[in-house]
Parts: structure tokens; C-alpha cells; sequence
């Protein structure tokens, strides 16, 4: 008798999807622009609380583009939990910085802030604290030790979309918070990711590199017209 098979994730895609996507098509705006992804962006960000989300093609773009907003270098490290899937590191080591693992809390399996000061070092820049499985990080205390030592904050929330943290959303706990939107995801675009923050300086930044330097108020200004 043959093993059945249980799948990671089935999409659920009863609701208005082809409709929408159809629609996308048919008005020519399918890549980076349009009216649909200046909604999501301005939808996603106030369900997350933050002022601002950056879309990208995928959630580890995301994490990529972070560290380079954030101005990370070759030679920086930055702190992540051991058990996460390995785009976390990916991202840091994609600007040739350095991922320092340390290991997670037993109950959550989130990263373990009570980990984090024996790795701190003059080299250490932040620290990326993954929701692992829909499961916040207990964020109070990671940020209480980053102030301490001059360090940002990453959220990747990949797999946390809509979660609550003592009563505030996920997205909006960090400098910024990652998110994907793969077909196995909490939200699915299909493909897809985005950045939540509350800077506007970090964000002009980020579009600007997400668009090879392209002028975005231009860009923006004839999207709209």
C-alpha cells in the first residue's frame, strides 16, 4: 500500500483571485507598478501598523534588500537563531557580512534573548529575529538589548503575517520586518515579499535601491497618469 502523501501547504484560492489577476492583466500593469501593488502596499502597511511597505518578488529579496538599506558591509556580523530556514543567513552572508548563530528558546524556538550578549561584538551590527512558525519572538527584550548596544532590529516574518505580539502586530516591532508571500505562506501572492517600516528616510532608500536608483517620483508620477 502506497504512503499517502501530505502536502506542506495548499493555497486557498476560492475567493476573488482569477478575477483579480485577470483584471491585472488586462490593465498591462503586471510588474513592480499599478494600481494593484500601490494598494497592497498602502493595505499591507496599516494592517501591520507601520507607516510604509516596500513590495519585492520574494521574501528573501526582502531580507536582501534590508541589509543593504540598512547598510550593512563585508566584515559586519549579524545575530540569528539557529533554527530558521537558511535564507535568513543567506541574506546577511549575500553582503558579504557575517551570520552568528545562537540558539533558540525551548518553548518557542524563536531565538533566545539570553543568547545574545555572549556573541555581541565590536563587529555586531543587529540582529534578525525570526517568527518562526507564526510564533512572535519575545521582541521587548531583544530590542531592550540592541538599545543598550547601538544595534538594529529585524523581523523576518515570513511566516507571522497578522500576528500579535502583547497586543501589536508583527511588522511593526523592529527598524523594519520582512515578509514572504510563497504559495505555503500565511498570505500568498503566489511568489512575492514586502518590507514594513516606519522611517521615511530607510524607505525612500529602500525603494531606491529596489529600483536600481531609478527616480521614483518620477516613475510614481507616470504610473498615475
Amino acid at each position: 500500500m502506497a504512503a499517502k502523501k501530505i502536502p506542506l501547504a495548499i493555497p486557498d484560492l476560492r475567493g476573488r483571485e482569477e478575477e483579480y489577476v485577470l483584471d491585472a492583466v488586462r490593465s498591462t500593469w503586471i510588474s513592480s507598478l499599478g494600481e494593484y501593488v500601490k494598494r497592497f502596499e498602502r493595505e499591507f502597511a496599516e494592517v501591520c501598523e507601520s507607516t510604509a511597505a516596500v513590495t519585492v518578488s520574494n521574501g528573501t529579496t526582502a531580507l536582501h534588500l534590508a541589509m543593504l538599506g540598512l547598510g550593512l558591509r563585508p566584515g559586519d556580523e549579524v545575530i540569528v537563531p539557529s533554527m530558521t530556514y537558511i535564507a535568513t543567513a543567506n541574506a546577511v552572508r549575500y553582503v558579504g557580512a557575517e551570520p552568528v548563530f545562537v540558539d533558540v528558546d525551548p518553548d518557542t524556538w524563536c531565538i533566545a534573548p539570553d543568547q545574545l550578549e555572549s556573541v555581541i561584538t565590536e563587529r555586531t551590527r543587529g540582529i534578525i529575529a525570526v517568527h518562526l512558525y507564526g510564533h512572535p519572538a519575545d521582541m521587548d527584550a531583544i530590542n531592550d538589548l540592541a538599545a543598550i548596544h547601538g544595534l538594529w532590529v529585524v523581523e523576518d516574518a515570513a511566516e507571522a503575517h497578522l500576528a500579535r505580539y502583547k497586543g501589536r502586530r508583527v511588522g511593526s516591532l523592529a527598524h523594519l520586518a520582512t515578509f514572504s508571500f510563497y504559495g505555503n505562506k500565511i498570505l500568498t501572492s503566489g511568489e512575492g515579499g514586502a518590507i514594513t517600516l516606519s522611517d521615511e528616510h530607510l524607505e525612500k532608500r529602500l525603494r531606491t535601491l529596489r529600483g536600481q536608483g531609478v527616480d521614483q517620483i518620477r516613475t510614481l508620477a507616470r504610473s498615475n497618469s
